[in-house]
């Protein structure tokens, strides 16, 4: 929810907060003191110092011109010096704006004497705001404008507040406005946006995308409705209550390089935002940690974070198996005490003292129960560590099922004989956080577009194959990633992947699509009986064009389990290789991993003597070394190949350290 006090905060009822009477002694006694002056109209000029930027109403100014012309300018105007002998108007701009009038239509010359008041710079400001303030509320912009001078003279938002009558938060607010794009501002004095808009807005701290996210929610949907301006800031970002957050804290965060971006226009201090790449990574880094730690301690075979917690059904059933706790067996010195401590319990008469001893108790059953695992039992078992409800969840007794290759019963001829057993392969999205996997989905996706635009038959046949699953089979379950209706996620797309529209593929995207618009013909888009001018080949390559945008593969991750994802069947048609569009570098992909998840990459590619090095450097040196190291190699993730895809090492690589040694230097 977001808070605006476009106006002075009130004590009570309608009643404005005053002014502290030492900062409205000083006014008056700079105004009683400072001597009458008569100064000639031409040379006055309205202040830059002066608040008021919007227009008055032109039937105002008209009334009080021909007030003046009748019995003369009563009231003094106040003026500051300015260079070359000008006197700026600081407060009277109306009464000016009258006197200009009369001017121009030469019912007064410019020799006309006016009675005015000098006071020094800083207090033309505040008498500025104070006079507009009493005289008609003051508008949004007009506040920022005034705030932010008054703000680089040195005046804290507490101080401006209490000389003109606003609470400091509000002040604080109206000052984070004054980081707006000057085109946004304009938009507000101009009332074609409002207080909330901008509030929105302001939450990106870069003007020129703030400028880009208001023209692009607005060209979708009309008008820009200050949630979803909101939406389009903070669409790769969490709060900073989130569980997730909360779990890695604030220190580790801004440790990593994060910043909180903080939303000052929330009812709730101390609400904010946060990158939610760079927490999904050191959530997995810190359970990854955390696993490790009680492999070590506890002396488990292996040991695994990941996203959720193993489960007794669904893809984990075929991977995992969850051994029974062993029964609890409590020394006599434990039994005692925790006899003890339940009696105290029992009579404890608080919550919180209740609380603290359960504490105790839940000390002495945890270690209990780790002591009651066997060590045959660790040495056939793991851990699993994840993250439940901002809560680390450890699964101990973890046995990694054998796959049988061949269904029971039958042997390699399908008669009945032995089983040949294997090792179960897991998830090859195992470990990579959801942030991750929908930025390298949606960078995969781009590259499949591309690539589909360069194999025109197959991208109609693809296109005509669709049409006919939906007139022909209209239940059609075959999976496939083409949506016909046709939807175009480009900007979704290069907002995720971390080429972005710098990336090979999105460009020969968008060389194409310059090239085809050029071909269009005019008022196309208002009478699709143009198209029946263009000739075959035309249509031809705009059928392509759109099919291929239609690809649509970006995978996600619901409730633990992530999505399959639908171009592994279209890449093998295609023979495609993402490498041929995209290249792992540190900025794009490597470093988004953690230090173990980049070795695991080097020796996936065959570069063991690479990961062995990288294993020994900090994070940001290994993703450089394994850039380097990976840009000879044809190497993809596996998650982000098709199955039927073999993986590509490098050339010759040396597995023995001495060889890899001598080459690295």
């Amino acid at each position: 929810m977001s808070v605006t006090e476009s106006k002075a905060k009130t004590p009570a009822k309608t009643s404005k907060k005053a002014v502290k009477p030492a900062e409205a002694a000083a006014l008056k006694a700079a105004l009683e003191a400072a001597q009458i002056e008569m100064v000639p109209l031409s040379a006055l000029v309205k202040s830059p110092l002066n608040v008021r930027t919007i227009p008055y109403p032109v039937e105002s100014v008209r009334d009080l011109a021909d007030t003046i012309l009748a019995i003369g300018l009563i009231q003094n105007l106040v003026v500051h010096s300015l260079p070359g002998g000008l006197s700026g108007v600081a407060a009277g701009g109306r009464r000016l704006a009258a006197l200009q009038l009369l001017l121009s239509e030469k019912r007064i010359d410019a020799g006309y004497m006016v009675i005015v008041k000098r006071v020094s710079d800083e207090l033309a400001v505040v008498a500025s705001m104070v006079e507009n303030n009493q005289r008609v509320a003051m508008h949004p912009a007009e506040q920022i404008s005034g705030f932010r001078t008054l703000s680089e003279q040195g005046k804290t938002p507490a101080q401006i507040g209490d000389q003109l009558g606003y609470s400091s938060r509000h002040v604080q607010r109206m000052l984070k406005l004054a980081n707006l794009a000057p085109e946004l501002i304009a938009l507000l004095a101009e009332n074609k946006l409002d207080v909330e808009q901008c509030q929105a807005l302001s939450l990106e701290n870069d003007p020129v995308r703030q400028v880009e996210i208001y023209q692009r929610v607005k060209a979708q949907h009309s008008y820009a409705p200050a949630h979803m301006l909101k939406r389009a800031v903070t669409d790769t970002e969490i709060s900073v209550n989130h569980s997730r957050f909360v779990f890695i804290g604030r220190e580790m965060y801004e440790s990593a390089g994060g910043v909180v971006r903080e939303d000052l226009f929330s009812a709730q201090e101390g609400d904010g935002t946060a990158d939610g790449v760079l927490v999904e990574r050191l959530v997995q880094e810190k359970l990854e940690s955390a696993a490790l730690a009680i492999e070590l301690q506890e002396g488990w075979s292996w040991s695994l974070a990941r996203e959720g917690a193993v489960r007794n059904y669904g893809d984990d059933r075929e991977h995992y198996l969850l051994l029974p706790e062993p029964e609890t067996q409590y020394t006599t010195d434990e039994q005692q005490r925790l006899d003890e401590l339940y009696a105290t319990q029992e009579a404890t008469e608080t919550f919180e003292d209740e609380a603290a001893i359960q504490v105790l108790i839940d000390e002495i059953e945890n270690a209990a129960s780790i002591r009651a695992w066997t060590p045959e039992q660790k040495s056939a078992c793991g851990v699993v560590v994840s993250l439940y409800d901002g809560e680390l969840c450890v699964q101990r007794g973890v046995q990694k099922k054998p796959q049988n290759e061949t269904k029971e019963g039958q042997g390699e001829n399908g008669s009945s004989g032995s089983l040949h057993v294997v090792s179960s392969k897991p998830d090859v999205t195992e470990g990579i956080s959801a942030p991750l996997l929908k930025k390298m989905s949606s960078e995969r996706t781009l590259a499949v577009q591309a690539a589909l635009v360069q194999q025109p038959e197959k991208a109609v046949a693809l296109m005509v194959w669709r049409l006919c699953s939906c007139v022909f089979d209209y239940c059609n379950t075959t999976r496939h990633p083409f949506v016909m209706r046709l939807e175009v996620n480009h900007s979704g797309l290069t907002s995720e992947a971390p080429t972005g529209k710098s990336g090979q593929a999105w460009l020969s995207l968008m060389q194409e699509k310059a090239r085809l618009e050029a071909l269009l013909p005019e008022g196309w888009k208002k009478d699709f009986t143009t198209f029946f001018t263009l000739d075959g080949q035309t249509l031809m390559s705009l059928m392509v064009f759109c099919t291929a945008c239609s690809v649509d593969g970006v995978q996600t991750r619901t409730m633990g389990h992530t999505t399959q994802s639908d171009l592994d069947g279209v890449e093998t048609a295609l023979g495609f290789h993402l490498r041929d569009w995209w290249q792992p570098t540190a900025e794009n992909f490597l470093g988004l991993l953690s230090k173990n998840q980049i070795v695991e990459a080097l020796k996936d590619a065959g570069l063991s003597g690479a990961a062995s090095d990288a294993g020994n450097m900090k994070k940001g040196d290994a993703a450089s070394h394994a850039e380097q190291w990976l840009s000879g190699t044809r190497w993809v993730p596996a998650w982000m190949r098709s199955p039927d895809a073999q993986p590509d090492v490098a050339e010759g690589e040396a597995t023995d350290s001495d060889d890899h040694t001598a080459h690295a230097a």
